[in-house]
């Protein structure tokens, strides 16, 4: 198998610093070995050739050391130092080989037999001791070898003696020797590192699965903890809602029939105000439950961003006076490009979010082109917010200093929502905010070319509401509790009720109900229903009993599921999601009933 790059890398580095790091001893050692080789030649060779050669020799030997100490001063490898210092080590190897090689030519006493097989004995053992050394580096070895039996071979075979040709035999054979060995140590030394480096990548590998299971089992802690709190804030949230209405609905029963008006209407106003604090807060948790489960899918278009702030001046306004703040809303000319709706829905929520923590002074809405991006910013002059909050505050049920969790400031959902849906729209929702001094919210909106403006057109006459009473609705719904609500509903607007719970019994209410006498108006019909039928084919099948298409609404706690919203578009139905807002049955009412 092939070792990949990177070890190889390794391996080679290792190889290289083990061969300069041990330099300096190999250095000494050298000169002392030559100088104990060069004591049997003193009789026979000229003083001064052999302190000339001792001399050449410790300065090469010395250089070595140089160089060992340039690499140390040097550390680490750098990027593209490997091949510099590997040429350099050859380039030693070779320079000390010679030196020897050299010596067996100053050293030359051909009938000194005792002499002469010394000095091949020395550096035989010279070129045997430096193969574990340099076997880290095969081509250093290769140089080192030739360059000491190179010219010793060379030399016997010159001195032309039988003695001589043999021991220029033996050099050549101790070469090829002293590779074979090498190269069996390297190999050897290869697979070490090999192993060594296996080794440590195991252990790295378990270290980091280690780490990675530790921060699994954190982060698992963690959402539990996050979880129980999400809980014990969801339960407070709706216990206090669902606390108050119980009581409001115990006194409005005990009250007497002769009660005040103002009293009963007080009372069914703070039940109106519980109820609306339910719906907002299940209303927040299933938008937030469908961002994280990624069932919005954005639908940009091109739309001016003129239109945008306008719906925000007309929907916060009222809002901003009633607490004595000044709402400003600045103009522009851009054009953007984005999901309109969920834009809105952010936009809304950080108006909202302003208005409701600023006490006195304003709230301002403005846009600054910068480029080919729209920065759109929402300031406050508000309590402000500490540094160290900041990263919370796109949390969950996240507010500051309202441990009470009173719900007229909020439910902490809004700047939960705004976040995930600017990360769904890719907006780069970003917060500024000195204590004290207020906030400031901002995201970017890409510029797209202005659409052609629409033909001017007059404006249709308004339309006189439908008057309802009399008015025969039908109403299929299966929940007992739902269906005395809305049918109380409905009679209190003056409407004639026929109720049903499954589609059997809203089919034999038909012969008699559906004659010219006593007409069905609209259905009013659930998506749920008993059975296998479902609210849309049971509208189906009571307009085909009835032989009209009378108007037709669906509802339904599901209306927030993609799949249902596209189905019931599909079949030209009206939606409208529970718990029913009052004034949106009425509206629908009115403009799809005959006047």
């Amino acid at each position: 198998m092939t070792q990949p790059a990177p070890a190889a890398a390794a391996v080679d580095a290792e190889a290289l610093d083990a061969l300069y790091r041990g330099a300096p001893m190999a250095a000494l050692v050298g000169v002392v070995e030559a100088f104990f080789l060069s004591v049997l030649f003193w009789r026979d060779v000229p003083a001064a050739s052999i302190a000339g050669w001792l001399l050449a020799f410790a300065a090469v030997r010395g250089l070595r050391i140089g160089l060992g100490l340039a690499y140390r001063r040097a550390g680490a490898l750098q990027p593209g130092g490997h091949a510099f210092w590997a040429r350099w080590v050859v380039a030693s190897a070779m320079a000390q080989a010679l030196a020897w090689g050299a010596g067996s030519w100053v050293l030359l006493a051909p009938h000194n037999v005792v002499a002469e097989m010394a000095l091949h004995i020395g550096l035989a053992a010279v070129v045997l001791g430096s193969v574990a050394h340099l076997a880290h580096h095969l081509p250093a070895l290769a140089a080192y070898a030739a360059g000491v039996f190179g010219p010793l071979a060379l030399r016997d075979v010159l001195v032309g003696q039988p003695l001589h040709y043999a021991l220029a035999l033996a050099s050549v054979l101790m070469a090829w020797y002293v590779w074979r060995s090498g190269r069996a140590q390297a190999h050897a030394l290869a697979q070490a590192s090999a192993q060594r480096q296996e080794k440590l990548a195991l252990i790295d590998a378990l270290q980091r699965e280690n780490e990675a299971t530790r921060q699994a089992r954190a982060d698992a802690e963690a959402a539990h903890a996050s979880k129980a709190r999400f809980l014990a804030t969801i339960g407070h949230d709706l216990r206090q809602p669902l606390n108050a209405l119980g009581l409001l609905s115990h006194t409005l029963r005990q009250a007497p029939t002769a009660a005040a008006p103002e009293r009963v209407q007080a009372l069914s106003g703070a039940i109106a105000e519980c109820v609306g604090s339910m719906g907002a807060l299940v209303e927040g948790l299933l938008e937030l439950s469908r961002l994280d489960a990624r069932t919005l899918t954005p639908r940009p278009t091109a739309f001016a961003l003129q239109g945008l702030f306008d719906e925000m001046t007309g929907n916060f306004a009222a809002m901003a006076q009633e607490r004595g703040l000044d709402l400003q809303v600045a103009t522009t000319p851009a054009t953007v490009w984005g999901d309109r709706a969920l834009l809105a829905r952010v936009l809304s929520n950080l108006v909202s979010n302003a208005i409701r923590y600023t006490p006195t002074g304003f709230v301002r809405v403005d846009a600054v082109q910068e480029g080919s991006a729209i920065t759109v910013g929402v300031h406050d002059s508000g309590v402000g917010m500490e540094a160290a909050e900041l990263p919370r505050i796109f949390d969950e049920y996240y507010q500051i200093d309202n441990p009470q969790r009173n719900r007229t400031q909020g439910l902490g959902l809004g700047l939960a929502t705004a976040k995930r849906l600017s990360d769904l729209l890719g907006l780069d929702l970003s917060v500024h905010s000195i204590p004290g001094q207020g906030s400031s919210f901002s995201l970017r909106l890409p510029v797209a070319e202005p659409t052609p403006a629409a033909p001017l057109q007059a404006p249709p006459a308004e339309a006189t509401p439908t008057p309802l009473a009399g008015r025969r609705i039908l109403v299929l719904e299966d929940d007992a509790d739902s269906r005395q609500a809305l049918c109380g509903l409905l009679a209190s607007w003056g409407c004639a009720v026929v109720e049903a719970s499954d589609l059997a019994a809203a089919l034999a209410l038909l012969p008699g109900a559906g004659t010219a006498a006593a007409p069905i108006d609209a259905l009013v019909v659930d998506l749920r229903l008993p059975g296998a039928d479902d609210g849309m084919a049971a509208i189906a099948r009571l307009r085909e009993a009835l032989g009209s298409p009378v108007p037709a609404l669906l509802v339904t706690a599901d209306a927030h599921q993609a799949e249902v919203q596209q189905r019931a578009t599909a079949a030209g139905l009206p939606l409208l999601s529970k718990p029913i807002a009052p004034m949106k049955l009425r509206a629908f009412l009115q403009s799809h009933l005959p006047g």
